[in-house]
């Protein structure tokens, strides 16, 4: 066995990576730090793609849920000409391709390798087109980054903020915290992948109710952005760690995610 990872996506985000690590030789063992609920159940309280120039998605569970919706609708599998889509990453954008129903010319993201994967770097695509880009619909959990948003306001556009999902934190069950306390046990590294500064403090809040800070803060933390891993030092520091955490920052797509839990692990 390589190493434990711990994977702290929501349900469903985690089945093909966890698949890849163990068919690789690690031991993932999956611990969702959120549970996410839809905010908007009735397909016609959607906004329509047709009243916009631009719907950013600023996650795939916001593309998800937004498509769902849109299905519902039965406006058939038609995305208008006039109208992008755009999200922060490729990996976030992945479910735009997927679903077939925007032609790919529409899709707008920074590149992975070129660019950042946040809202800074989709704002500096978005610049050359701002005169095209009257009316934004930014589609969202029920909390988030306001900077994007506040941009294209400033530069005259007007936005409209769509909540479509709540995030709750997970408390782990008993077998799910055996399982996690094993891990820790273990002799071999540990990986945790977290994701958002909100799974960051659901993950701590889980740690403590558990009791597992001191073998918790010896692990390696692979982390999507630098606010994540910013939040999760100060957590750390909080508990009066001595020794500062092995932290790497890497883009949130599953093939990054994997050669970087390879770097980290490697002798």
């Amino acid at each position: 066995m390589k190493a434990n990872v711990v994977l702290t996506r929501p349900q469903g985000k985690n089945t093909q990576l966890a698949s890849r690590l163990a068919a690789d030789g690690w031991q993932a063992l999956t611990l969702p730090a959120l549970t996410l609920h839809p905010l908007i159940t009735d397909a016609a309280q959607l906004p329509a793609p047709d009243d916009y120039d631009l719907v950013v998605f600023v996650s795939s569970n916001a593309v998800k849920f937004y498509l769902d919706l849109l299905a519902q609708r039965g406006n058939g599998d038609s995305w208008p000409a006039g109208t992008l889509a755009a999200t922060v990453g490729h990996a976030s954008a992945r479910p735009l391709y997927d679903s077939g129903l925007i032609p790919h010319a529409q899709i707008l993201h920074p590149d992975a390798e070129a660019q950042g994967q946040d809202s800074e770097a989709l704002w500096a695509l978005l610049q050359p087109r701002l005169h095209q880009l009257g009316r934004v619909l930014i589609v969202r959990g029920e909390s988030g980054r306001e900077w994007l948003g506040a941009q294209c306001e400033k530069a005259g556009s007007r936005v409209q903020r769509l909540a479509l999902y709540g995030r709750t934190p997970a408390q782990w069950q008993d077998e799910q915290a055996a399982a996690l306390q094993a891990v820790l046990a273990s002799s071999q590294p540990c990986v945790f992948l977290l994701t958002s500064g909100e799974s960051v403090d659901a993950v701590f809040a889980n740690i403590q109710r558990l009791g597992l800070e001191t073998a918790w803060v010896k692990c390696r933390f692979l982390v999507i952005h630098e606010r994540v891993a910013s939040r999760l030092q100060s957590l750390i520091n909080a508990t009066g760690n001595p020794e500062p955490p092995m932290v790497k920052v890497c883009s949130p797509s599953d093939d990054a995610i994997f050669q970087a839990i390879g770097q980290m692990t490697s002798p």
